[in-house]
């Protein structure tokens, strides 16, 4: 497989003439988001090209209460779309000499417990780490409401765990505990509140001016969106998310979004070239294999899911669902920020791809063999088959039993970290593609390939 470095020689970028506008793009566009008249929330998109943009397209409301519009200057919570932005401040310390990718993260946080000895800063850029979910634990400590744990006891939370989930650099594991403890290295190298460098060092250098790093409270601008899940013509409140940044915890626009992809594309104050390789570059764990769960082609490393042609993050609370992503060879990125927690971001933003007419490759790209994972399935502890097959972007699942019956077929969606999900079962591929892990409650099992 092969990972790209996302600044295109000089050549390459002039290579690539500027599309003639197409004045029936929006209302398709529109019309992909699917959203439905009247009083419901919605998505703002953004398509760009060559760093500029080229389509803006807003759909729904802002403020269902009021009848506010989304625009395109619409500031929405951008979910662990943010975590590109840590990333990014992280690798500025690593560029000025303060930090230091391979060093252990207790050498800048010794309140860790010494199973941190092991994980290094890289491993928790990569998801590598081990390190547990510091919202999962805040959930467990009693907090019923997101909004309501402050940073710190975020932290305390973190560094109250004794051990690691697994040995550091052996697995993948998506956790905002990591993301969290790489904004608290970025503020003791920096000497400053990490929003306070984020705001300062990675967003206003770009103009990104109605963007910031939350701290502590919630926008206040007219122009913010609340969130809501629609779901089958009811919508509900649902404007709940932490107030504070690291795993999450930007505010943003796409138009400010536009500006990040410029500089992405071409302009390169934040972006330098230096950051430009370290953020292409996929995590690897210990044996040098890529960081990552899924048969796909897609290895998880510095905040971005780095695919063959697309590399992209998805967000996502309660209230709602965003993506950012860039494709390389075209110079063209797309941001959707929805405030409807029931959009599914890489569907809907694969969606709005398509509607381009362009023939341009989905975010959610299977690799050369997508159907990889089809065949037939058993694990030595259970009686049963288990069949595989992939029904568009979901996975069917059907158990034969060994008198011959079969089970009613179970339907999982992909979920953006690459593994299947139902409410009861979460499915992850092997690498190979030759087996899966599949957990239950209380139960999990590996199962290796028959066919």
């Amino acid at each position: 497989m092969k990972f790209g470095v996302m600044m295109l020689p000089l050549a390459a970028m002039a290579a690539w003439p500027a599309s003639a506008a197409d004045p029936a793009a929006p209302a398709r566009i529109r019309a992909a988001l699917g959203v439905p008249d009247g009083a419901q929330p919605g998505c703002a998109v953004g398509i760009f090209r060559a760093g500029k943009p080229a389509e803006l397209v807003n759909a729904g409301l802002a403020d269902v209460a009021t009848g506010r519009a989304i625009g395109s200057d619409t500031q929405f919570y951008a979910a662990s779309v943010s975590k590109q932005f840590t990333a990014v401040a992280v690798l500025q310390q690593v560029a000025a000499g303060k930090v230091k990718l391979t060093d252990s993260v207790r050498k800048y946080i010794p309140e860790l417990a010494p199973y941190a000895d092991k994980v290094t800063v890289q491993m928790l850029l990569n998801m590598t780490g081990g390190v547990r979910d510091s919202l999962s634990l805040l959930a467990l400590e009693g907090y019923d409401r997101i909004s309501a744990p402050t940073r710190k006891q975020a932290l305390a939370a973190v560094y109250r765990q004794q051990d690691a989930k697994f040995e550091p650099g052996t697995q993948y594991d998506y956790t905002n505990g990591g993301y969290l403890l790489l904004s608290e290295i970025v503020e003791r190298a920096a000497g400053q509140p990490f929003e306070t460098y984020v705001n300062a060092k990675v967003l206003k250098p770009l103009g990104m001016t109605r963007s910031f790093m939350l701290l502590g409270s919630r926008a206040t601008d007219p122009d913010v969106a609340k969130g809501y899940v629609a779901k089958d013509g009811k919508v509900t409140d649902a404007d709940e998310y932490p107030l504070f940044g690291g795993s999450g915890g930007l505010i943003t626009t796409v138009n400010d979004l536009a500006k990040w992809d410029a500089d992405i594309d071409s302009g390169h104050k934040v972006w330098t070239a230096q950051i430009s390789k370290w953020m292409a570059e996929p995590g690897k764990f210990l044996n040098g294999a890529p960081a990552m769960r899924t048969g796909r082609g897609i290895a998880y490393g510095n905040a971005l899911l780095i695919g063959n042609r697309w590399f992209h993050h998805t967000g996502g609370a309660v209230g709602f669902k965003t993506l950012y992503g860039h494709l390389r060879e075209k110079r063209v990125g797309i941001a959707l920020l929805c405030n409807n927690g029931a959009v599914d971001p890489v569907p809907q933003a694969d969606k709005v791809v398509a509607a381009l007419n362009e023939g341009l490759p989905a975010i959610g790209e299977p690799s050369a063999d997508g159907s990889a994972i089809n065949g037939s399935y058993r694990n030595a502890n259970l009686a049963g088959t288990y069949w595989l097959a992939m029904k568009g972007d979901a996975l069917e699942i059907v158990v034969a039993q060994a008198d011959g019956s079969r089970a009613p077929a179970k339907l999982l969606k992909r979920a953006p970290d690459g593994s299947f999900k139902n409410e009861m079962l979460s499915l992850t591929p092997d690498d190979d593609a030759r087996g899966f892990t599949l957990e239950i409650p209380r139960v999990t099992l590996h199962f290796s390939r028959t066919t």
